[in-house]
């Protein structure tokens, strides 16, 4: 299978071989700790941390870096969540001195 452009095929025995083995990764609510790490190109670099439970993945920042030209932004979160069949997203942020808010959302269909 081709592994796309510039990437490599990936080399060794997978870590997880199982289901059984997978669930050793479930944490004490019932989901999986996530850590995630988005640069945007204006030069802000956020680290969330958050956990996938059933159909659906909440993220909050854990830290927020940006270069001395990006705009103020100091918090997030992010909502990633399977509806009716129905892929929902969210995103709040507080920036520019303004409190966590609403700031983008959308609801993707898939189209066959």
């Amino acid at each position: 299978a081709d592994p796309g452009p510039g990437l490599l095929a990936g080399v060794g025995e997978p870590a997880y071989g199982s289901a059984e083995d997978v669930e050793t990764l479930r944490n004490t609510n019932d989901g999986f700790d996530l850590e995630v790490s988005i640069l945007h190109p204006g030069g802000v670099s956020e680290l969330y941390l958050g956990q996938v439970k059933s159909a659906r993945i909440d993220l909050a920042t854990d830290a927020v870096m940006r270069s001395a030209s990006a705009k103020e932004h100091t918090a997030s979160t992010r909502m990633y969540g399977l509806v009716d069949e129905h892929l929902l997203w969210a995103w709040d942020l507080a920036a520019l001195g303004r409190p966590l808010t609403s700031h983008a959302s959308g609801r993707l269909a898939r189209v066959d």
